[in-house]
Order: structure tokens, then C-alpha cells, then sequence
């Protein structure tokens, strides 16, 4: 016999089981994640976490790497997801400095949009909720 959750309005497709079912999560566009008011209310639900920024980047590995579906570009074709992705899009940032003064937009927007250059990092903590929070995923793109 199974339990009834506790708190079940908090309980969502999100849970650890949701991770394995096979199904398709599309990767955010250039275009989106250029948008200043996207990149805030990722920020805000990357905050809402309560995750210290190392434990926000195991957070990351651990659900992008965990993930059994399939991950599309969105142009339609394969998003690849190699062994060193989190390692990759971070690059010298091992301390994951960066994590700090995305968590900060939040509360104070950057005052113009993001660069090229961080659309990756972007792109991977987009992805992390698309998997992980599809609920959030949406609120955020819209």
C-alpha cells in the first residue's frame, strides 16, 4: 500500500520518478535566453531553490546527467550532452563564481542583455528546470 503524500498540492510531475520516465525536453532558443525578463525569472526560480551555487551546480550535473529522455535543439535536432557539459559552459569558473551574480538578478536586473558568451551556462540552468521543474519551465518562458 502506498502512502498519500503529505503536502499533496506540492507534489508535481517534478518528482525524482519524473526524471526517468522517457520524454522530450527542448533546449531554450538564443532568442529567450537573450531576453532580459527571461534570464530575471530564471533567476528568481534558480533563488526560490534555496541552494548554496555548489550545491545549485551538483544540482545541475545530477538532473541533466540523470535525465533518461530525449533533449532537443530547438531546431528539432539532437542536443548533445557530453560528459564535461557543466565543466564546459562554466569554463574557468570552477568555484562557480558566476552562479552568485546570476542568483543576484533576481532582485536587480542586468542592465543589458545577456552576452553570447553566457548562453550556455543560460541554456544548462534553463534545461535544469525544463527537466526537473516543468511547471516553473513554463512560467519563465512566458
Amino acid at each position: 500500500m502506498s502512502q498519500k503524500p503529505i503536502y499533496p498540492h506540492l507534489v508535481t510531475s517534478a518528482t525524482p520518478a519524473a526524471l526517468s520516465v522517457a520524454r522530450t525536453v527542448t533546449v531554450a532558443t538564443d532568442r529567450q535566453l537573450m531576453m532580459i525578463s527571461y534570464v530575471v525569472r530564471l533567476a528568481m526560480c534558480a533563488v526560490a531553490l534555496g541552494l548554496s551555487r555548489r550545491k545549485f551546480a551538483d544540482e545541475l550535473a545530477l538532473v541533466i546527467y540523470g535525465f533518461e529522455g530525449d533533449i532537443l535543439s530547438p531546431n528539432g535536432s539532437r542536443f548533445e550532452i557530453t560528459d564535461t557539459l557543466i565543466d564546459d559552459v562554466f569554463g574557468d569558473d570552477q568555484d562557480f563564481r558566476w552562479l552568485s551574480d546570476f542568483l543576484k538578478w533576481s532582485e536587480h536586473p542586468p542592465r543589458q542583455r545577456p552576452q553570447e558568451k553566457i548562453l550556455p551556462r543560460l541554456r544548462v540552468i534553463d534545461l535544469y528546470f525544463r527537466i526537473k521543474h516543468p511547471v516553473r519551465a513554463e512560467l519563465i518562458a512566458k
